[in-house]
């Protein structure tokens, strides 16, 4: 690693920047140099923790010379806006899942990055964490044959958890399909080779207090034939932990929000929320814990001579006569550790970025799609698809 450090500024300091915090943290080539939000509370608290300078906007903290680089952890409809804003003003941009919530916000990021020299990377998906890069590295690796096909299932209590009410809007990107979907789509294309031909898919609306969709099945087909199936069910009774474990992850469950009642006022939702947030009373420690290697969900990958899936200790290998072996790997890095390094490598050395804008634009065609195939009942074909870098 070069001597170089990189500073770093967090635009939006909620729940998913404490989800990123041990990460950003823990990477030797950035120092975290600003936080803005609109929360004066959560940039004072930030500016005591870490020496940073706080920020009411991510505007301001761009137009200043204080930071090289911005992780951009804003409400999903403000991304697009901020990264082409940061972009302008010469900063590197990481930007957390969904890339942007319209394909053409996506293009307008990319251009933006083309056209100011910066970097930018999609990242903040579970695809980046250790326990799915291993996962598919060995799927991938020709060792069990070629890889015939893949299934990545998910039931969690999502919708039922402290919303604002954006995340419950599918026109500012709020529903599962942009939140969580990334993760499964990211996770199979990588899998998969990352060329998605089509996409045929229903989603369920099953709360009408929470009239977003909240549940999703997917089927999506890979240029050379590959199927797979995603699946999430944000309403879920049934944890998808207990699939890999045979019980819930009592580790995962206890670090999640809390879940509400179908019941739950929006005001009981917005007090809950703020809870979880940065820089709130409740939350004691500034980062989130790490979880490990627990899985997001359930994925299942059916190659020539076996078929692999991730565990809570690495990846588990069926061959002729049932479990062959389990191999452990690597805890590795914290989250968001993967995405600055990327950016880092690119920056310092001149390694292209593989969870580049065009990685991020092809993951969120698939997303899009989704939607637009429940909406229609039609098949959708990809226009916008990347393969994973050799």
């Amino acid at each position: 690693m070069s001597d170089r450090v990189l500073r770093l500024g967090l635009a939006g300091l909620g729940a998913g920047a404490r989800n990123i915090l041990s990460g950003v943290t823990s990477h030797k080539g950035f120092r975290v140099a600003a936080g803005a939000d609109v929360r004066e509370q959560a940039t004072q608290r930030f500016a005591e923790e870490f020496g940073a300078k706080p920020f009411p906007s991510l505007e301001a903290m761009c137009d200043s010379s204080d930071i090289d680089a911005v992780w951009i952890v804003t409400p999903n409809q403000h991304h697009a806006r901020h990264a082409v804003y940061a972009a302008d003003h010469g900063k590197h941009v990481v930007v957390s899942k969904p890339m942007a919530v319209t394909l053409d916000e996506c293009k307008a990021m990319i251009a933006a990055a083309a056209a100011n020299g910066v970097q930018l990377v999609a990242g903040h998906t579970q695809s980046m964490l250790p326990g799915a890069r291993g996962l598919a590295e060995l799927a991938r690796s020709g060792k069990y044959g070629r890889v015939g096909m893949v299934q990545s299932w998910n039931f969690t209590p999502w919708v039922y958890r402290p919303r604002m009410p954006e995340e419950l809007d599918e026109r500012t990107g709020g529903g599962v399909v942009f939140r969580q979907a990334p993760h499964h789509i990211d996770i199979v294309r990588l899998i998969g080779g990352g060329m998605v031909r089509s996409v045929r898919a229903m989603t369920l609306k099953m709360d009408p207090e929470r009239p977003v969709s909240g549940a999703f099945t997917a089927y999506l087909e890979f240029e050379d034939g590959t199927p797979a199936t995603i699946v999430y069910n944000g309403y879920g009774h049934f944890d998808a932990d207990e699939l890999n474990s045979g019980e819930r992850n009592s580790r995962r469950a206890s670090q999640a929000a809390p879940v509400l009642s179908r019941s739950a006022s929006r005001e009981q939702q917005a007090e809950l929320k703020e809870s979880i947030r940065y820089g709130s009373a409740a939350t004691a420690g500034r980062t989130a814990p790490d979880q490990g290697l627990a899985p997001f969900g359930y994925t299942l990958v059916s190659c020539e001579l076996a078929d692999l899936r991730q565990s809570n200790e690495g990846v588990v290998v069926y061959g002729e006569g049932g479990k062959v072996e389990e191999i452990a790997l690597a805890k590795g890095e914290h989250r968001g550790w993967a995405e600055l390094d990327e950016l880092y490598q690119a920056v310092t050395t001149g390694k292209p970025v593989t969870h580049d804008g065009r990685w991020g634009l092809a993951t969120q065609e698939v997303a899009v799609a989704i939607l637009e195939s429940a909406r229609t009942r039609q098949e959708v074909r990809m226009q916008h698809q990347v393969p994973v870098p050799a």
